[in-house]
């Protein structure tokens, strides 16, 4: 299932959200310059999770992508559920939440892999986060999906969160599963995007209860 857009508009300009959007972009460019120089740079900022921790390295991750295509899709994501977030939580909750996720989505997979030389990049499991609060705080909103082949449908936002989440956690398993017992994982990183999802659905449980739990953005359209 893909994210089209969602039927929920922002009562705030998303300018935080529009500033990740542009640092991504901007990072992945600066880095893809010649194939060799982006093989280096996936070396020098992907997070690897046999080797030392290192703060550094998780923050550049979240940057980095393997393709224009992971980079796309990670970025049209962030756009369909990332400013309703950012509204409701505002700018320093929401970059709280961006990057806190981000930091759980990889702890998540450094410890089931940690024997991995394989380097982590992608803002997925930061972005997962904040499908995570999404879920919380606009569970009624319309989400218009592609379904493949040829499928478009609404749906809201809880049963597509949901199913994605189930998907993710499903297709960790079998991943992990296959590193087990084949010695080779695929090359998604499921495990950050199950984490980074449930931290970003504490976050917003927390902060939303913080706010006293009330209605108007934390239940917004039906």
């Amino acid at each position: 299932m893909l994210p089209l857009r969602d039927v929920n508009p922002s009562r705030t300009f998303p300018l935080l959200t529009f500033f990740i959007i542009g640092l991504n972009v901007w990072f992945f460019w600066e880095n893809y310059q010649s194939s060799e120089a982006f093989a280096e740079a996936l070396l020098e900022y992907g997070y690897i999770p046999a080797e030392p921790f290192s703060i550094e390295r998780v923050l550049t991750s979240m940057f980095m992508h393997g393709s224009w295509a992971h980079l796309l899709f990670n970025m049209w994501a962030l756009w369909v559920f990332g400013d309703n977030v950012e509204d409701a939580l505002g700018k320093v909750g929401y970059l709280v939440l961006y990057l806190t996720s981000g930091l759980g989505a990889l702890v998540t997979h450094v410890v089931l892999y940690s024997h991995s030389e394989v380097p982590v990049v992608g803002a997925s499991g930061a972005i997962s986060g904040v499908m995570g609060a999404y879920l919380v705080l606009f569970p009624h909103a319309k989400i218009w999906t592609y379904v493949p082949p040829f499928y478009f449908t609404r749906l809201s936002a809880q049963f597509f969160l949901i199913m994605w989440f189930v998907l993710q956690l499903v297709q960790g398993i079998l991943d992990k599963f296959a590193d087990i017992f084949l010695g080779a994982a695929g090359g998604i990183a499921f495990a950050a995007h199950v984490g980074g999802f449930v931290v970003g659905w504490v976050l917003a449980l927390l902060m939303r209860s913080g706010k006293g739990d009330r209605e108007g953005p934390f239940d917004y359209l039906s």
